[in-house]
């Protein structure tokens, strides 16, 4: 009977250890909102609809310690904004994040709310304010907003020069040449088939800058206005690229695709 009941005793207080335990140490904690949205994202729906490639923008949240922060990459020519990761301050509301941006007297607030992240997937409530020197100019939302989280980095992929063409699924479309070439300083070089050989297209200035699988271009042609650009990129396999555009024309959305191949000069 002593015996029986120094088991007993033993495994009482091993089964008692092995609880705190667990309970000290809990297996797979939920991770926190501020956890799991870590990373680049870059919206694609808004209520549903494709969102046009030049309303895009890459928001990149990253820890810094154990506070959340955040950068933006935009290209606006409404508001003359081209922003290469500009930083932004994060609030955190339980599970409501607040994104606030400054450029001179231009102020965006974005607030996120109802957030729900699966994978690579993000999906939450948007309401968005544009302040110009403290008045507000641009005030909408809700918009139910899908977004996906890019992994890949394309600033070194994209140098140099490429050739291909650009399809679209836009009735009527015919298939265009392309050939770019973009230089480690920023700058791009545009070409126009002539003849049968490249030529290079004059211009006051041609400029990008790329955040992760995002490319931002502005150029301007002689006597004529600003004209900007944003693309995604979607893969990278034996020297050939794949770019596409998600452009709006006469209210419809549609998607131009741009099948590339590096040029060896």
């Amino acid at each position: 009977m002593k015996k029986l009941f120094i088991i007993m005793a033993a495994v009482t207080m091993v089964f008692v250890s092995c609880k705190k335990d667990k309970d000290n140490n809990p297996v797979n904690p939920t991770p926190t909102i501020a956890e799991q949205i870590v990373g680049k994202w870059i919206d694609v729906e808004s209520d549903g609809r494709l969102v046009p490639t030049i309303e895009s923008m890459v928001t990149t949240f990253f820890m810094e310690g154990s506070t959340l922060k955040a950068n933006i990459s935009v290209s606006s020519l409404d508001f003359d904004v081209w922003e290469n990761k500009h930083q932004a301050d994060v609030q955190i509301d339980g599970g409501t994040l607040t994104l606030t941006a400054s450029d001179g007297g231009l102020t965006t607030v974005e607030q996120f709310s109802n957030i729900n992240i699966n994978g690579d997937e993000m999906r939450y409530t948007s309401m968005y304010t544009v302040l110009y020197n403290g008045e507000v100019i641009i005030d909408f939302g809700p918009n139910e907003v899908r977004c996906v989280r890019v992994h890949d980095d394309f600033s070194q992929i994209i140098l140099g020069r490429w050739e291909g063409t650009i399809t679209s699924d836009e009735p009527g479309f015919e298939p265009l040449p392309f050939c770019e070439k973009y230089l480690s300083d920023g700058t791009n070089i545009e070409y126009e088939l002539v003849d049968g050989q490249w030529v290079e297209v004059e211009t006051d200035f041609a400029e990008y800058f790329v955040d992760g699988a995002m490319l931002f271009t502005r150029w301007q042609y002689p006597g004529c206005k600003e004209e900007r650009e944003n693309s995604v990129f979607m893969s990278y396999v034996d020297n050939t690229l794949i770019v596409k555009e998600v452009v709006r024309r006469n209210g419809n959305c549609y998607t131009e695709t741009s099948t590339l191949h590096k040029v060896v000069e």
